[in-house]
């Protein structure tokens, strides 16, 4: 048996598809109500233990994928993109959320995605206060931003109590953050192995910590890079269509926007990074395409210090260990 489903932010569609190609459909409530009923519709089919497979859409697949491991089932959480490859390639041309369910079991079946690793309470509370670190600091923005084309003296004082409201919210919301971080061994010690990295400042190690939880567990460095949209694109067709690489931009945005900056600190202190830079201006690529590639590296470099619990030592020489 393999559990296909396709999730929204009020419902989840499930097929559920045997070995021998013959499928069962119910739909659930995106809630902890329509989980249980999930749970009792497999166990009113027989099912013990199966894969399930799931898109990364959103927030809103993120309950359903960590309850079903807690009942014995293995979960794959997939990049979107893929689901929309393999639905093209079967020259689908309906689209309802009972027949992308079904979709996204034969993708289970046919492909066979690797598992998802769960996070632990400890990376959920985190992830949970980086992103509404997020959103408060987009709110802080967008009220500095009125603030500055406002005329009229009662909405500047109003926009300005928000501003510092706003801003006493995040630094609450830092130092949360840094306490949660010190008071786990593990997270202590990948921070500080992050950080060993120049260019990577706390902000972005949390981010990183938060986002990229399960960084230690993907196959390959460019795999990680993969899942926050930064593998170039290409485009080509017969002999003469030949487009211009871009980010795919197929992944995790906020890895993305986090790195931005480290990246042009990274290619001022860091000398792996500014020799890397280098090399690529001396082949002519435009600045955007170095910083792009820059923000790669830096995923691959935070790859190999996680995956081997070694800080970054530019040198490749024998590292020092961290201090805990």
């Amino acid at each position: 048996m393999i559990l296909g489903i396709d999730l929204s932010k009020r419902y989840f569609d499930a097929t559920l598809r045997s070995t021998a190609g013959a499928t069962w459909y119910a739909r659930f409530t995106n809630d902890a109500a329509g989980i249980a009923a999930l749970l009792a519709w497999l166990r009113s089919h027989g099912v013990q233990t199966l894969p399930a497979c799931m898109e990364a859409t959103n927030i809103y697949w993120e309950e359903v994928a960590q309850r079903l491991p807690e009942q014995g089932y293995t979960v794959s959480v997939v990049n979107p993109a893929r689901i929309k490859g393999f639905a093209q390639s079967q020259l689908r041309r309906n689209k309802t959320d009972k027949q992308d369910s079904a979709v996204i079991a034969g993708f289970c079946a046919a492909m066979q995605p690797a598992a998802w690793q769960p996070p632990s309470e400890l990376q959920r509370r985190l992830r949970s206060l980086e992103r509404h670190r997020d959103d408060l600091q987009q709110s802080l923005t967008q009220q500095k931003n009125r603030l500055a084309t406002s005329k009229e003296p009662a909405v500047q004082a109003s926009l300005q109590r928000l501003i510092d409201a706003l801003q006493q919210e995040l630094a609450q919301v830092d130092q949360q953050v840094a306490e949660l971080v010190e008071q786990d061994e593990t997270l202590r010690h990948n921070k500080a192995l992050l950080r060993s990295i120049k260019g990577i400042g706390d902000k972005t190690a949390y981010k990183l910590l938060a986002e990229l939880y399960d960084l230690p567990h993907y196959e390959t460095a460019r795999a990680a890079a993969a899942d926050a949209g930064l593998t170039p694109a290409h485009f080509e067709s017969g002999d003469t269509v030949r487009r211009k690489p871009k980010l795919s931009k197929v992944g995790k945005a906020a890895i993305r926007r986090i790195l931005y900056f480290p990246a042009i600190t990274a290619m001022r202190f860091n000398p792996l990074i500014r020799a890397f830079a280098e090399r690529l201006r001396q082949r002519g690529k435009p600045e955007k395409v170095i910083i792009a590639a820059v923000m790669r590296k830096l995923v691959h470099l935070s790859f190999g210090v996680l995956k081997h619990q070694t800080p970054f030592d530019p040198k490749w020489g024998l590292a020092q260990p961290i201090p805990t």
